[in-house]
């Protein structure tokens, strides 16, 4: 596992909300129907946060992705690793859904879910990811992808992004950050350059072929500190709660 620099006071203060609307940063292009669960969501045919299909009806993202927004506000596109010219497929939302201990001034429990109008009829480029079934450890090789901004300051990527990184242990995580993060949350690092930053938020991070994480918060953007995401083993029972009860 490289090494991390402690972080000052300063810099962890300068966190606020998240990343909330770019991209991967020194990753990839992702092959076209590679990641059949990933989603955009956007406003008014622009990018603010990812998602992932978790079920034919249901879109998990972060919280603080939904926060102050109402449905009709937002648009799902699916089936599409390109963000352009009208490919994917588009949905309306019929609901949204918020941790109902989420905080926005700490970006705890920032987890949320997206009820969709109209159900996804699966195929290739548009399929459900499970969630993940036990916890995930520290030095594991993780995949990140989206579209968010691939360099900061800069724009977000009409081509879906895709990049490995290696989970960090909690305690070293809880450690670096000051105690901001717990064992809900779920902390990834790559080399300096490598990383999540703002579009990619209310992503998919994934182990083995289930999710284990949605990408939450961390310091703009892949400067050799870990990202933060929400953990989903911790929140599967809220997750399949809140869909069982809307059925």
């Amino acid at each position: 596992m490289p090494s991390v620099a402690m972080s000052t006071k300063l810099e962890i203060d300068q966190i606020s909300r998240g990343f909330c609307a770019d991209r991967v940063v020194g990753g990839s292009d992702a092959a076209d129907g590679a990641y059949p669960y990933q989603v955009a969501l956007e406003i008014r045919n622009s990018l603010f946060c990812g998602g992932s299909i978790i079920d034919n009806s249901w879109i998990l993202t972060a919280a603080h992705c939904l926060d102050r927004l109402t449905p009709e506000k937002v648009k799902v596109v699916a089936g599409t690793s390109i963000l352009k010219n009208g490919t994917g497929q588009e949905f309306e939302v019929e609901s949204l859904k918020i941790h109902e201990n989420y905080n926005s001034k700490n970006v705890t429990n920032d987890i949320g879910l997206i009820k969709l109008k109209k159900s996804i009829e699966f195929n290739d480029k548009m399929k459900s990811i499970p969630l993940a079934d036990k916890e995930t450890r520290g030095g594991r090789r993780l995949t990140l992808t989206g579209w968010g901004k691939t360099r900061y300051p800069g724009e977000t990527t009409t081509k879906l992004q895709k990049i490995e990184l290696l989970s960090v242990n909690d305690s070293d995580c809880a450690t670096i950050y000051s105690g901001r993060v717990d064992k809900r949350n779920l902390c990834t690092l790559g080399i300096p350059g490598r990383g999540a930053c703002q579009g990619d938020s209310g992503g998919p991070l994934v182990l083995d072929g289930k999710q284990v994480g949605v990408v939450s918060w961390g310091i703009a953007c892949a400067r050799g500190m870990p990202d933060v995401f929400t953990d989903v083993y911790s929140f599967k029972d809220w997750i399949e709660q809140n869909i069982k009860s809307e059925v």
